[in-house]
């Protein structure tokens, strides 16, 4: 094996160590970076085959075999980095299309500059402590107050005080 494929393959070991680890620290809670905790039905609707509306071991060990069959190019029973990335392009293809039409407010099929914007417009405002217009890591481990709101939206308290 080469030098920069062991490297490779060492840094995604690296990463599913560290992943596996924040997971346990957090519990059974799936998640996306940076796009929330994936909910049952996208679980489901990659694994629940029988449409039973459950997802039993079974189902999810033969779509994961299926997958490494698909995937495994060179019929070696292992997936080389290419393979796998590969594999991850049409795994992850789903939450792509999710994140476009999450992005295109819209729904015209195209994304402007200032859809792709928004939904990071008031990060700073929000997360600024010293209100130096900037974050630093501080401010950022220190976390959010509340949920992050959408460019115009409003607070779920003002929503509350608006519908009463």
């Amino acid at each position: 094996m080469q030098k920069p494929t062991k490297i490779a393959l060492a840094a995604l070991a690296g990463l599913i160590a560290i992943g596996g680890a924040a997971a346990a620290n957090q519990g059974w809670r799936f998640g996306h970076r940076g796009h929330g905790p994936m909910d049952f039905s996208q679980l489901a609707e990659r694994y629940d085959t029988n449409k039973d509306s459950k997802i039993s071991q079974d189902e999810i060990d033969a779509n994961r075999s299926a997958s490494l069959t698909e995937f495994d190019a060179d019929k070696s029973g292992t997936l080389a980095l290419a393979e796998f990335q590969s594999l991850w392009l049409k795994a992850h293809n789903q939450q792509m299309v999710r994140d476009f039409q999450r992005l295109d407010r819209d729904a015209n099929g195209q994304i402007t500059a200032e859809e792709y914007k928004l939904p990071l417009a008031n990060l700073v405002a929000q997360l600024d402590r010293d209100k130096d217009k900037a974050i630093s890591a501080d401010e950022f481990s220190q976390g959010r107050p509340g949920p992050m709101k959408r460019h115009g939206e409003m607070e779920p308290d003002q929503e509350n005080q608006d519908a009463q």
